[in-house]
């Protein structure tokens, strides 16, 4: 039997091309970078797959979260700080999770 990566990542990347999608999944280095330094980080994993297993993974996703954010009584806030570092307004961030 292969060995199943299982890792830790805080910093993603998504190329999404005609015939599918790469996901770049890293870890940001353990001490802050120098001044005028670019911020170090690892790549722990890489997944291909295509654009209808990605559109569907990200359904399913979202349904979950929005179940056990219902189960739990809670919500998964993201600070508005962090949405505009993504260019994430916040409407656009509201519509989607209240779809």
């Amino acid at each position: 039997m292969a060995d199943v990566l299982d890792a830790y990542f805080d910093q993603f990347q998504v190329n999404i091309g005609p015939w599918g999608t790469t996901l770049n999944f890293e870890l940001s280095a353990y001490q802050p970078p120098a001044p005028g330094s670019q911020p170090q980080k690892e790549r722990v994993a890489t997944v291909r797959t295509s654009l209808e297993h990605l559109k569907t993974m990200i359904f399913i996703i979202k349904r979950q979260l929005a179940q056990y954010e219902h189960d739990n009584g809670i919500t998964v806030e993201v600070p508005t700080r962090v949405l505009s570092a993504l260019g994430i307004a916040r409407e656009d961030w509201d519509t989607f999770w209240q779809s």
